[in-house]
């Protein structure tokens, strides 16, 4: 049986990119471009990806950007000024 090492790991490395995981975080869950303008054409890295590299175990009140803060760990205090 003749395995091509090479494409196996290109595959491996291009899944770890690209999903959307728990173990991805906040600095892989689609950050690619995120700190630039539109791709080139509109060019989306992530649109076609298989259904399987999302597994839906992020916390959708997460943080979305890297070093963005979680709103929910600031209580607002009514008083003076």
């Amino acid at each position: 049986m003749d395995v091509d090492v090479d494409l196996e790991c290109l595959g491996i490395l291009e899944q770890r990119m690209f999903e959307l995981s728990l173990a991805a975080g906040a600095a892989g869950n689609e950050q690619w471009g995120k700190d630039a303008v539109t791709h080139q054409d509109r060019w989306n890295p992530y649109e076609g990806l298989p259904e399987h590299w999302n597994h839906g175990d992020r916390d959708p009140y997460a943080p979305e950007f890297e070093g963005e803060l979680d709103v929910r760990r600031f209580h607002i205090h009514g008083g003076g000024n």
